[in-house]
């Protein structure tokens, strides 16, 4: 057995610890009372601590055969010196020593024993041991005021043996005076250029090569491994590197430079329709010079208003800029002969592949592109995929790969509460905007959230000039946002998480105000793709992170994670493919689709294979052949009248028979395009104050949970001011109206508010008009790019309708649907 006495010299007295075998609970605590003698000081009174009324002592002597017994005596550092001193003075008169040690004073205070060394936990300037510094974050998390999960629990602590700093660590949950010392979580370095070439030596056209020395001498990292890997000798490649690494420049190379060598113009597909008006007048600015024509393909504008921006949509243009819609088009339409020679295709964000909804159309697009245009150059370009080789492998690409950051990126995780955010939010972005770079670039700031109401919502509570930026914008409005970015003169943009593949804002900061989308987690690749828009090489040093999770907060009863949970799996969570894969529906209007660009079966087949999906293509021809969409004579294939009109009009397979059977029963056209889409993205403007009246948590969609019931109580409206009553009254008297026995769940408010809106844009009401409409009658406010969305597409519904019943000689019908279609169009 090994026997330790330590002791702490207090004012009046020395507490003394007997020790068993290191053991951090002692044997026994004693309080030693010292009084001076002829001989020196000596023990007097010697109090056992045992917690019981009756006080125990034990004699002098039996004290002094302790000390004489212990295997080391020890004096811990830090106490009252004038007793240090007497208490070695009595050891020595004893013949017996003391070794000085240092202690957690925190465990003697809860009478336990613990050493402290350089390597101890640092907590009020003072060392402190790891089981006490873990109790004292726990203390803390629990007066925090919120609820805390236990990942989020076990991440502070990994902070805590981590930093070894306990004040640190706690300062993570009360952000009021923000420190990135405290709040960083990490910082993703940037690495040395591996590869560098020199512009001026690229197999470029003079007036090219010019353009480029003009912007840099050398090729960023990722352009010279693309250059090095046949760029400019024609190779396929599947590109995969961080955003703002210089992707966009590597298809352009190859594009400009396959046009200037006569080899067929160039094609350059994004997912999103803001993203392709930039690219569009980026490249017409820049390549006007070479005396390059662009042209941009977003699916047809069809609806006339003065805010519609000019462009050239030409499809015998040398650059065309589409969606990835806008160009299928094309395809889907017999039209590819229009595209001309194509020597290059660029596909952006070709990770989309994966995307529930559009993946399946993409997958069919590069099919259908490969087969038209087998001669071309084909550039895929991704900044997040987590299988690249594979991808690679089935797009016969060649991979390049480069992981690095352009610049640093300080990523920082910021504990806080809802009604904190905007402060916090204010506070990052006047710090980002008051620096510039050495590039002399302002910092500025994209906030994501999730939702368009919170875009508005937060750009207004901001203490910093702020704008929101959401798809639900106008075309003219979102433009606007952009140019005002662009030239460094608005500070902040708030934005959703379905923007993040879209317009590329050069900003130096990027929050996370909410880490979902809608009501869903956004993923580890939406995550990697959002906080990549961190810092860009031409603008500036380094990129900020800010992620500020609400600990416990969840946006569904179905979510087992809360958000600080889910921040935390972010920052750490690596890629997961979700791989490419869809239904029978899906593959139905694919193969429908690419009959419209061979009538051979066995080509239909290559197409097919070269295809991410898997196809059954003998089942499903024979099922599209049972539909009569699609005709089969020996190896010759080819669409119907009715399989034309699907192909070109997207229409899925179920879409398009409740068109024919509504059609069929001369249904009116206005019926049919309202029942086959809704018009769901309408807001009560009055939400806050309607909740606030009634005591219930509004939602402000109108189409959206409990808001329909709440309209539909009468005992409920008369709680509420007589203007916003007035208001639903004549929401309720128009639109639920109706005898279903699921009134007002069974779809016919939506129909008929469908319906509203398309009757006041045949009063030839442009979208604004048509908002203030709906705002001054029923109190009921939308989006301006809503209103254009749904428009355009009721235009495409009547345009199908209108050729669907021409091929069912439905005369009366189509005659109303073309006739309907032009009113609409304006």
């Amino acid at each position: 057995m090994t026997l330790w006495v330590l002791s702490y010299a207090e004012k009046s007295k020395v507490v003394v610890m007997t020790i068993k075998d290191r053991m951090k609970q002692p044997l026994s605590v004693a309080e030693l009372q010292i009084k001076g003698s002829s001989k020196g000081p000596r023990p007097h009174k010697i109090r056992v601590l045992t917690g019981k009324k009756n006080e125990e002592f034990i004699p002098p002597q039996q004290f002094i055969e302790l000390l004489r017994s212990a295997n080391r005596i020890m004096l811990a550092e830090g106490g009252d010196p004038a007793n240090e001193e007497s208490f070695l003075e009595m050891l020595k008169g004893f013949q017996l020593s003391a070794d000085r040690v240092k202690i957690c004073k925190h465990c003697w205070f809860n009478r336990r024993f613990n050493f402290v060394n350089s390597k101890s936990i640092k907590y009020h300037d003072e060392l402190i041991c790891a089981d006490c510094a873990k109790e004292e974050l726990l203390r803390a998390v629990r007066s925090a005021g919120s609820q805390y999960g236990e990942k989020s629990v076990y991440f502070l602590e990994q902070v805590l043996h981590k930093t070894r700093d306990l004040d640190r660590t706690i300062r993570m949950l009360s952000p009021e005076r923000l420190d990135p010392e405290f709040t960083r979580y990490d910082t993703i370095r940037t690495s040395p250029n591996e590869a560098t070439v020199r512009v001026k030596n690229l197999p470029l056209a003079k007036k090219f090569r010019e353009m480029l020395l003009q912007k840099s001498e050398t090729l960023l990292p990722v352009q010279a491994l693309s250059v090095e890997a046949g760029l400019l000798e024609g190779k396929n490649q599947f590109v995969v590197s961080a955003t703002a690494t210089g992707k966009t420049l590597i298809g352009e190379m190859a594009g400009v430079q396959n046009l200037l060598d006569k080899k067929g113009k160039m094609l350059y597909l994004v997912p999103l329709v803001a993203l392709a008006n930039q690219k569009y007048d980026q490249f017409t600015e820049r390549y006007s010079k070479l005396g390059l024509t662009s042209s941009i393909k977003i699916g047809a504008i069809l609806i006339k208003t003065s805010q519609r921006v000019k462009m050239n949509t030409s499809p015998n243009a040398d650059i065309i800029v589409g969606t990835y819609e806008g160009v299928d088009h094309m395809l889907r339409s017999e039209n590819a002969d229009f595209l001309g020679k194509i020597g290059t295709v660029v596909i952006d964000e070709v990770h989309m592949l994966e995307d529930l909804e559009r993946g399946h159309r993409l997958d069919g697009l590069i099919g259908r592109l490969r087969y038209v245009a087998p001669e071309a150059q084909f550039i895929y370009l991704s900044a997040t995929v987590a299988n690249p080789e594979g991808y690679a492998k089935k797009l016969g690409a060649r991979l390049v790969r480069y992981e690095h950051r352009p610049v640093p990126i300080d990523r920082h995780l910021l504990f806080c509460q809802e009604n904190e955010k905007a402060k916090l939010i204010s506070q990052l972005a006047k710090e980002e905007y008051s620096m510039r770079s050495s590039k002399k670039h302002r910092g500025q700031t994209i906030v994501f959230t999730n939702s368009r109401r919170n875009c508005h919502k937060l750009a207004g509570a901001l203490s910093i000039r702020a704008s929101p930026y959401h798809a639900g914008l106008s075309q003219y409005e979102r433009k606007k946002v952009e140019t005002l970015f662009a030239k460094g003169e608005l500070p902040v943009v708030v934005t959703t998480a379905a923007l993040a593949a879209g317009v590329d804002f050069p900003a130096s900061q990027v929050i996370f105000e909410s880490l979902a989308m809608g009501i869903d987690w956004i993923s580890v690749q939406d995550f990697l793709q959002m906080s990549g828009r961190a810092g860009r090489p031409d603008y500036h040093d380094r990129g900020v992170v800010v992620l500020m999770p609400v600990p416990g907060k969840s946006y569904s009863s179905a979510q087992s994670d809360t958000e600080e949970e889910v921040a935390i799996k972010l920052l750490q969570g690596e890629m997961l493919s979700a791989g490419v894969e869809y239904g029978e529906a899906e593959q139905l209007e694919e193969v429908l689709a690419s009959v419209a660009v061979t009538s051979s079966v066995q080509d239909l087949r290559n197409i097919h294979s070269l295809m991410f999906g898997g196809f059954d293509l003998d089942k499903l021809v024979s099922r599209l052949q049972s539909y009569r969409f699609l005709e089969k004579k020996g190896n010759k294939v080819s669409l119907t009248r009715f399989g034309k009109i699907i192909a070109a009009h997207f229409l899925p397979v179920s879409k398009a028979f409740l068109i024919r059977d509504a059609v069929l029963a001369e249904n009116s056209p206005l019926k049919i395009v309202t029942n086959l889409e809704f018009f769901d993205a309408a807001y009560f403007k009055y939400a806050n104050q309607i909740g606030s009246s009634l005591h219930v948590n509004m939602p402000s969609r109108v189409f959206q949970g409990a808001a329909l019931d709440i309209v539909f109580d009468g005992e409920s409206l008369s709680h509420l001011d007589i203007k916003i009553r007035e208001l639903m009254l004549n929401f309720a008297s128009d639109f639920l109206t109706c005898t279903c026995r699921d009134s007002p769940y069974c779809g016919c408010a939506e129909q008929k508010f469908s319906e509203k809106i398309i009757r006041l844009r045949m009063e030839r009401l442009d979208p604004t008009q048509i908002i203030r409409n709906l705002e001054d009658k029923y109190g009921i406010s939308a989006y301006q790019g809503d209103v254009f969305g749904y428009l355009d597409n009721a235009v495409r519904n009547l345009d199908a309708v209108e050729l669907i019943a021409r091929v069912h000689s439905k005369k009366e019908v189509a005659e109303e649907a073309k006739k309907l279609k032009k009113k609409v169009q304006g």
